[in-house]
């Protein structure tokens, strides 16, 4: 071991520490953290809310806002960038000759960095020159998209106006079967002396591709069918819109879990390019089971069973069953696609329905055929139908037998169909029977219903439904209980229970009407996300003549907005009666 003595003077030094001083030392030294705050406004006047925001997008140090400031060295040099920052985030909206005043202020608690800023003159569009070439120059959806370009000049410019028309030829371009297509020329010259701006752009469409042979891959339902959802033939111009229908037809048509059309572009041949399917199937048989409840049916249970393709003809058959308090139904349908199978189908059927409530006791078979079609936004629905149905009113049990003719036209136009702030659903009816064709007595009936969302605010909607129905029958009494008319319940007048209003017999029972006459208003207010709360007014009542009085309701009522569609429950006052009804259902607005 080698022993070294230490020098004099550091024995003393270190003999002079005092015990506070060690422990001192021991911990570490106090930094107190100050928040930075940054300011953006005019220097002379309010800046505008767009340019505002677009600067603090720009701006470095706006990212480290209300956070502890870094350091002062680190701070003063995001506070350098900031005036180039400010200028490029001006420049989108035309203003490339802005005066800035930039400060960073040292505050006794904080950090402060200010912008006041004035965006100066605004660039004019002074000379526009946007020229189409190649085979599109005559194309009509191209010299409309010439034509509404929004750029004229003396208009302040804005980037994003060049940018949409620029991305707006190319998109048109693409969905026209211009697959060649370039922008040759895209200029925007700026002079931020003179305050003006010149726009050069020149697409050179080069020839339009046509559709070839459409392919489709292995599917288990023919190409015979398959062919019949083809919207187009071939040699027409290739077109995304004509290619996306085809997709989303053969989506839609339930044999298939997923499809994929493309234009094989690598396949062309003197533009004319093939068209491939890809389809990947569906499970063939798909399985529903289901639980609810509502106050007219009180609580339901329901099964389902789709065979989606039974053939290579892609003939289908659907079975389903519900049982609950008030009705229940099992039933079985098959289906066979039409000339268009997007919306031309043919169907067989054999229903049967019973109804318990405390007007109604009645048994229905149904065996009946129809065809329904798509004519522009309109759905028709022809059917026929044999209907035997034994049924008890006013302690009176019948036995009928109908062979009914019927047409259904329905159309619904909506924005969203589980949340709709606009939009309205349509629909006719029109059944008819007579002696002459084995039913038990003649009958015409018509039934008019619709419904109107509309929005009368950011919260508010008013949502307003009318139901009109009448029968022409010489012998009414011959009239089926589920071809009568019947008011009252969760969709028809609240505050009274399910088929409660209507013409009564002998016993004081409802048994139903020749007329319906049913009418709603509603607001709701949307005090939440998905919860609103609503305010009603309804009249009706079911008829043997128009000179009755109508019955009326009024109440109050909370919506949920769950991801399958609304959630009501009502409370409903009558007012022609006493007592309250809670109402509780659940289905789209339209």
């Amino acid at each position: 071991m080698i022993n070294k003595k230490l020098p004099g003077w550091l024995l003393s030094c270190l003999l002079c520490v005092s015990p506070a001083a060690v422990q001192a030392a021991q911990h570490d030294p106090v930094v107190v953290e100050r928040a930075l705050a940054v300011e953006v406004e005019g220097l002379s006047a309010d800046l505008p809310g767009e340019l505002a925001d677009n600067i603090r997008a720009f701006l470095a140090i706006e990212r480290i806002k209300g956070d502890a400031a870094p350091m002062a060295s680190r701070l003063q040099y995001l506070h350098r960038q900031a005036e180039e920052q400010i200028r490029t985030a001006l420049q989108p909206f035309g203003y490339y000759q802005p005066s800035i005043q930039a400060e960073l202020l040292d505050q006794q608690d904080r950090w402060l960095a200010r912008y006041r800023v004035d965006p100066g003159p605004q660039v004019r569009l002074e000379n526009i020159n946007v020229v189409i070439t190649g085979e599109a120059q005559t194309d009509p959806q191209f010299v409309q998209a010439l034509a509404d370009n929004g750029l004229r000049k003396g208009q302040p410019l804005r980037h994003a106006d060049y940018e949409t028309l620029k991305s707006r030829l190319q998109s048109l371009a693409s969905e026209r079967g211009y697959y060649e297509a370039v922008l040759s020329r895209q200029q925007l010259l700026i002079n931020p002396e003179l305050n003006q701006a010149d726009i050069e752009l020149e697409l050179d469409s080069g020839p339009r591709y046509r559709i070839g042979a459409v392919n489709f891959s292995d599917a288990p339902v023919g190409d015979a069918l398959l062919r019949r959802y083809v919207p187009f033939e071939s040699g027409d111009p290739v077109s995304s819109g004509r290619l996306l229908e085809l997709q989303r037809g053969l989506s839609e048509s339930d044999y298939f879990s997923r499809v994929e059309v493309q234009p094989s572009w690598d396949q062309a041949v003197d533009q004319v390019v093939p068209i491939g399917v890809n389809l990947e199937p569906n499970k063939r048989t798909a399985y529903r089971f289901g639980a609810g409840y509502g106050t007219d049916t009180g609580a339901r249970l329901s099964a389902s069973l789709n065979r989606r393709w039974v053939n290579r003809r892609g003939h289908s058959y659907t079975g389903a069953m519900q049982l609950s308090e008030v009705e229940s139904t099992a039933a079985v349908q098959y289906n066979i696609p039409g000339q268009k199978p997007q919306s031309d189908r043919y169907s067989a059927r054999l229903a049967w329905e019973t109804e318990q409530t405390d007007t109604t006791d009645s048994e229905i078979l149904t065996l009946g055929v129809l065809w329904q079609k798509q004519l522009g936004p309109w759905q028709r629905l022809l059917s026929v139908d044999w209907e035997q149905e034994r049924f008890t009113l006013d302690d009176e049990t019948s036995s009928t037998s109908f062979l009914i003719p019927g047409m259904r036209w329905s159309t619904t136009q909506t924005d969203n169909p589980l949340n709709p702030s606009r939009g309205y659903r349509i629909s006719f009816e029109l059944d008819a029977a007579s002696e002459v064709l084995l039913s038990e007595a003649d009958f015409v009936q018509a039934q008019l219903k619709g419904k109107h969302v509309l929005t009368l605010g950011n919260r508010t909607r008013l949502l307003t439904r009318a139901e009109v129905g009448a029968t022409a029958m010489d012998v009414f009494d011959l009239m089926p209980s589920s071809h009568r008319f019947f008011a009252g319940g969760d969709n028809s007048v609240r505050g009274y229970d399910y088929k409660q209003l209507g013409p009564v017999g002998s016993n004081g029972d409802v048994v139903g009407g020749r007329y319906l006459l049913v009418g709603s208003a509603e607001v709701d207010y949307l005090v939440a996300e998905s919860w609103r709360v609503a305010a009603f007014y309804d009249a009706g009542n079911a008829l043997d003549s128009l000179s009755e009085p109508l019955k009326n309701g009024v109440g109050v009522g909370v919506r949920w907005q769950s991801p399958i569609g609304p959630v009501r429950v009502d409370l409903a006052k009558p007012l022609d009666d006493s007592g309250f009804r809670i109402h509780f259902t659940l289905g789209p607005d339209l």
